[in-house]
């Protein structure tokens, strides 16, 4: 039965020891040489514990002193310093479970503290090759409720390395069984090392030196910060690393913000720009002017906040962009899945659910990667329902949302996880309550804006629907898809065909193929007059779901779209339009 020593261990500078032997160990591993971040997080605790510190750091020091917050952060409003040690505890544990140990650096469950967890002997090693084999008395063993890293009989991916004559056997059993892309994938996805979350990196604000422009620095450069660091797909850190950082702790962009304030009129002119620090391009900018009311609040900047860290922001594109066919588990996958959901196809959705289960058999309890892998599955279930298979995947994909909910309650992806499968599930009430909680833990998200709206407007509540579409659109125009396809399409309702075609218009190419976007140009056309080139774009839509040109429109749309009700009304628009003809008639001929 494996123990826990922290404090009690008899002699405190074996204990000592042990820990400052561990750390070095663990910086020097690739696990932790890829995670600046976690390592520097790491560093903060153990140096605490060896300083003397016999009691845990408090969050407020973790945040300020390890994780670079400012002097003002919060511990009571900001979960981020027991999300961050939550990620340390899943590297931690990614770690030993790769590596035979004798004693181990535990971060207890509800705690901060770092202690030494010893085995009662250490696990053998096999005589050929030095592969750890586990003491089945440590199979399935459970350390405080917590030693969920130690393998389970028969767990189908153990990420330990079983030696040539294992793999080969595995491979053997895969291949009998048929399984040959499947192979191919596990093989190719396993040899990459996870990508981690980028780090961004914010330089101080160049402003006039007066106490006005000092405190419109700091308020500037806050309102960023605080906008930024709700977004799961970048990192934070505080201040410029000096020349000799090693490089593995190095940012990987720099956000540079310069203010110029004119106190005639109150006007301060900010620019932004990003850097990619690897080869010092800029990627990004912006410039926009701040009037006197608007600076304190400086709402003026949520648009580029979005744009920067949002789920197809500037920093997602830059990695698909450079690395288009990287699907390493991590950042990487994260990057192609939001990439996807501008464009589905079969291959990549299947490329992208084998690395999505490659990054959660790495971190299973990660919410970001869980309600991507729900997402993902809502998909598969959308064209299958009243099959077998679909209710395997609506199945699945609840599940995923659950567990991302459980892991991350406090965060928006662990919330709109679970509202997404509450609306699917027929549950507006309890969808639209966790949407709003998902939309108040990020404010700047366009995509969840745009798709909360869908759901208020599946729930029969309009205006907020039409407000929160229009609110996706406003702080990210350049990577709209279906909520400003959305959008688009109650305009049309309303009479206004012209802001309808013009929100259609700036879809970008990409998006411009799906079939939300075909049905709903063709309804403006049909609006337009243009019956002809509706009718067209009608039967592209019969093409790309596969159906008859006698299938009715209610059949056709259902490929595609979830909510009985927009089905509906989508339905009826259509027949409206003239696009189809009425239901109980004959189609009329293109």
């Amino acid at each position: 039965m494996d123990r826990v020593k922290a404090n009690d261990t008899p002699e405190t500078g074996e204990t000592d020891r042990i820990i400052a032997e561990e750390f070095q160990r663990l910086l020097a591993s690739p696990l932790f040489t890829r995670s600046p971040v976690l390592s520097r997080l790491l560093q903060f605790l153990v140096e605490h514990r060896m300083r003397g510190g016999r009691s845990a750091p408090k969050a407020y020091a973790i945040a300020t002193e390890a994780l670079g917050r400012n002097a003002d952060f919060d511990p009571a409003v900001d979960s981020y310093p027991r999300v961050m040690v939550g990620r340390l505890r899943t590297l931690l544990d990614r770690y030993y479970a790769e590596t035979p140990w004798v004693h181990r650096l535990r971060v207890p469950q509800g705690s901060y503290e770092i202690v030494v967890q010893h085995r009662t002997s250490p696990p053998a090693r096999s005589a050929p090759d030095g592969a750890e084999e586990v003491d089945p008395k440590f199979m399935g063993s459970a350390v405080a409720g917590d030693m969920t890293s130690l393998r389970q009989p028969g767990a189908p991916e153990q990420r330990v390395r079983y030696g040539l004559w294992t793999a080969l056997a595995a491979l053997a059993v895969l291949f009998v069984a048929g399984g040959w892309w499947l192979a191919s994938e596990w093989d190719r996805l396993f040899d990459k090392a996870p990508v981690d979350i980028p780090l961004l990196e914010i330089s101080a604000p160049l402003s006039g030196d007066t106490p006005p422009s000092r405190a419109l620095a700091r308020g500037l450069e806050g309102r960023l910060r605080d906008g930024l660091r709700r977004f799961d797909l970048v990192d934070l850190r505080s201040a410029r690393a000096p020349a000799n950082t090693p490089a593995a702790d190095r940012a990987d962009y720099r956000l540079d913000v310069s203010i110029v304030r004119q106190l005639e009129g109150q006007v301060a002119e900010v620019t932004l720009v990003l850097n990619r620090v690897a080869d010092q391009r800029t990627i990004w900018s912006q410039q926009f002017h701040v009037e006197g009311n608007d600076m304190p609040g400086f709402e003026a900047v949520d648009t580029a906040i979005a744009q920067i860290a949002g789920d197809y922001g500037v920093i997602v594109r830059d990695q698909v962009q450079r690395q288009p066919d990287n699907f390493a588990p991590g950042f990487a996958c994260l990057a192609q899945f939001n990439r996807m959901r501008q464009m589905r196809t079969g291959t990549n959705a299947r490329q992208i659910e084998a690395c999505l289960r490659a990054t959660l058999d790495r971190s299973p309890h990660d919410p970001v990667a869980l309600n991507a892998l729900s997402l993902l599955r809502f998909g598969d279930w959308q064209p299958l329902r009243g099959t077998p298979a679909g209710a395997a995947a609506f199945a699945e994909a609840r599940a995923l949302a659950e567990r991302a909910y459980e892991n991350g309650a406090g965060t928006s992806a662990g919330q709109f996880a679970m509202a997404r499968a509450n609306v699917y599930a027929g549950n507006c009430a309890g969808g639209v309550a966790m949407g709003d909680t998902a939309a108040r833990l990020n404010p700047y998200d366009a995509d969840l804006a745009g798709f909360l709206g869908l759901f208020k407007l599946a729930c029969h509540q309009p205006e907020e629907g039409t407000a929160l579409l229009q609110r996706s659109l406003d702080l990210d125009a350049s990577y709209p898809g279906v909520p400003a396809v959305t959008l688009a399409f109650l305009r049309s309702e309303g009479g206004d065909q012209d802001a309808a075609m013009g929100i259609l218009d700036q879809v970008p190419s990409s998006s411009a193929r799906e079939p939300q976007f075909l049905m709903v140009r063709a309804i403006v056309l049909a609006r337009q007059g243009k019956l002809p080139a509706a009718r067209a774009l009608w039967r592209d839509l019969l093409a790309y779901t596969k159906q008859p040109a006698s299938a009715p429109a209610e059949k056709v749309l259902q490929q595609f779209i979830i909510t009985p009700i927009v089905i509906q009304r989508s339905a009826a628009a259509l027949r409206d339009s003239g696009v189809v003809a009425p239901a109980t008639g004959r189609r009329s001929a293109p």
